[in-house]
């Protein structure tokens, strides 16, 4: 779990604010059913590795925040936002959590503030090699026994660990989803990174246009790359006119369609105001079947 301030500002700027954190978490997480493993307080952001409960992460991370950023805001004589959205969550398979871990751990070697994770006191190591306090929230002999090291070989191990984590842009393949329909991002997984897609029920998903022009050459006969040429024979045309009723169907726009197909948004209206031939509509079902969804008049007989 990543909780980042806005605008990426340094915001953590001495050990009071550190331990005021501390302090506001550990109240929180007694009350809750999650599990700290690990953590990074760092002057942008907030690392953690949290084994998840039944509670919604809003359950506790809610009552940390928000009384820490009023608190951070009296504080600096500041006003507006501290935090930068909801924290970022990612899922960590069982062979990864104890690289994770130690990522998290190595946070202020790779910020250059120390060189070993064992001379910081901005995340849980102290408290993992004996250097410090165990608060009754971190669990820490539940994450070496994720990390699967003995105490005593922990901090040597995480010197040993050089690894560097990207997290995906979850904002951009976000916004790149909501383009083909009612799709939103679910819980990304690391090591290595999969986003997987969720949609709404009942959700339409919008098909990429080049599919469509796919599926339409398969079942005419037309090229893919005859559809942008200027030529205009008749089973051209009809090709181009089964592609835009097919689009429509499958819920792209016309000017997605347009320019699929390379033409401008006026010829692709005059091709969607055509009627279908009998055996052109026959064609445009078999497109739509193609992509799981029923043409019009099938639903008709349906119903």
């Amino acid at each position: 779990m990543i909780s980042r301030f806005v605008d990426r500002t340094w915001l953590l700027t001495d050990e009071v604010e550190r331990d005021r954190y501390l302090h506001l978490l550990g109240r929180s997480l007694r009350r809750s059913d999650w599990l700290c493993l690990a953590y990074a307080l760092m002057s942008n952001h907030l690392h953690f590795a949290m084994v998840a409960g039944a509670e919604s992460l809003e359950s506790w991370t809610k009552r940390v925040n928000s009384p820490f950023a009023n608190w951070l805001n009296a504080r600096h004589d500041r006003l507006g936002p501290v935090f930068a959205d909801r924290p970022a969550t990612y899922a960590v398979r069982p062979d990864a959590e104890g690289t994770l871990i130690a990522y998290i751990h190595n946070n202020p070697v790779r910020g250059g503030v120390v060189t070993r994770a064992r001379d910081s006191h901005w995340t849980s190591h102290p408290a993992y090699v004996g250097a410090a306090f165990v608060p009754p929230w971190l669990h820490v002999d539940e994450g070496l026994a994720r990390c699967r090291v003995e105490a005593d070989a922990f901090d040597d191990w995480v010197a040993a660990d050089t690894a560097t984590r990207d997290t995906p842009n979850l904002h951009a393949i976000s916004r790149a989803a909501r383009v083909h329909g009612a799709l939103h991002v679910a819980t990304p997984t690391l090591s290595p990174t999969d986003v997987p897609l969720v949609a709404r029920p009942f959700a339409r998903i919008r098909p990429d246009p080049r599919e469509v022009l796919h599926e339409v050459s398969q079942v005419t006969g037309i090229a893919v790359t005859a559809f942008a040429s200027r030529r205009a024979n008749r089973d051209l045309v009809a090709a181009r006119c089964i592609a835009v009723h097919a689009g429509t169907l499958l819920g792209l726009t016309g000017s997605e369609i347009a320019a699929a197909l390379g033409v401008g948004r006026q010829t692709a209206s005059r091709l969607a105001a055509r009627e279908c031939q009998a055996e052109h509509r026959t064609m445009v079902a078999c497109v739509v079947r193609r992509f799981g969804v029923s043409s019009v008049s099938e639903r008709k007989r349906s119903a």
